[in-house]
């Protein structure tokens, strides 16, 4: 009374692999698609490292870029004062120019 019968406890034994079975594969995919995706953020680590590397780089040009047109800057600002300078001390010292 109440036990199972050979066909039945057969038939709960496959459909128990059945399941089984099922579970493994599901299993495994979650395994790939995780692997998949640490290595997609690895690439993508990898790329910015990279990425950031070529920014140093270009950031070292454009620094030197700028040194170049703030001693431009400076230089060009200095002679205009000299000029000035001279301008005054010729007109308002000197007297050679009347105005």
């Amino acid at each position: 009374m109440g036990g199972l019968t050979a066909d039945e406890e057969q038939r709960a034994a496959e459909i128990e692999a059945q399941i089984v079975e099922q579970e493994r594969v599901a299993e495994d995919t979650r395994r790939r698609r995780e692997g998949r995706e640490r290595e997609r953020i690895d690439d993508a680590g990898r790329g910015r490292t990279a990425q950031a590397g070529g920014l140093a780089v270009q950031a070292s040009e454009e620094y030197a870029y700028v040194i170049r047109d703030v001693r431009r800057i400076v230089t060009i600002g200095g002679g205009l004062v000299l000029i000035l300078f001279a301008l005054f001390f010729l007109i308002e010292v000197a007297h050679v120019v009347r105005i």
